[in-house]
């Protein structure tokens, strides 16, 4: 095959390539739609689309924090600021940051709650949940999720919504605990002047992704 016959083999595979990229977005495009519904007034933030053959298209709802106000942060967080923040020539923050900052703007805590309480209404013997309890962390959904369902032996709807239930409150136990370094006496005013700050200093745009699983 000479050059010629190779850029012309060439344009076609870029024709196909593109073909089926248009192809691909527009299914993309529908799971996306589909996934609106399935995921709206739900605790879950993920939702899983499969073919007979064991593929799957798993669609995450993912924050975007971004920065608007640093200063305010600073004023919230005090001596725990660089936990929350990392300062470069440009604001970025780290990714507990993100997550902290994203629970808190998008409201989805729980004050009176702990992990402990959520494990105490799953009528789990003591050994399984000690062990959940040091397992569940509320920082990757998923993680959480699996090791309700493999070690609390959860079917995998009341994993999902007990995942949520403890990113919430542990979102609100991380946000008091670094208000508490820059305040002797954290009062509920206190609390709440952070929270309506914050709602400020941040802004948080929700965007789904996409992860293709392919048969193994």
């Amino acid at each position: 095959m000479d050059l010629s016959e190779k850029v012309k083999r060439y344009a076609e595979i870029k024709a196909e390539i593109s073909e089926l990229k248009a192809e691909a977005d527009s299914i993309e495009g529908e799971i996306l739609k589909a996934s609106e519904v399935d995921l709206q007034d739900t605790k879950f933030k993920s939702a899983v689309y499969s073919d007979n053959a064991g593929n799957s298209i798993t669609v995450t709802n993912a924050d975007s924090v971004k920065l608007v106000y640093p200063a305010m942060l600073k004023e919230i967080f005090g001596k725990a600021y660089g936990d929350v923040v990392k300062e470069d020539v440009t604001y970025t923050l780290s990714e507990p940051g993100k997550r902290l900052l994203s629970a808190v703007y998008n409201k989805e805590y729980i004050k009176d709650g702990s992990v402990s309480q959520i494990l105490d209404g799953l009528g789990l013997d003591d050994k399984t949940r000690r062990t959940l309890e040091k397992k569940l962390k509320g920082a990757k959904y998923e993680t959480d999720v699996k090791n309700l369902m493999q070690l609390g032996g959860l079917d995998e709807k009341s994993a999902r919504e007990n995942a949520y239930l403890v990113s919430e409150a542990v979102a609100w136990q991380n946000f008091v605990k670094l208000l508490t370094l820059n305040n002797e006496q954290l009062t509920d005013e206190i609390i709440e002047r952070a929270v309506d700050m914050i709602d400020s200093a941040v802004v948080v745009e929700r965007t789904p992704k996409t992860k293709f699983t392919a048969v193994k």
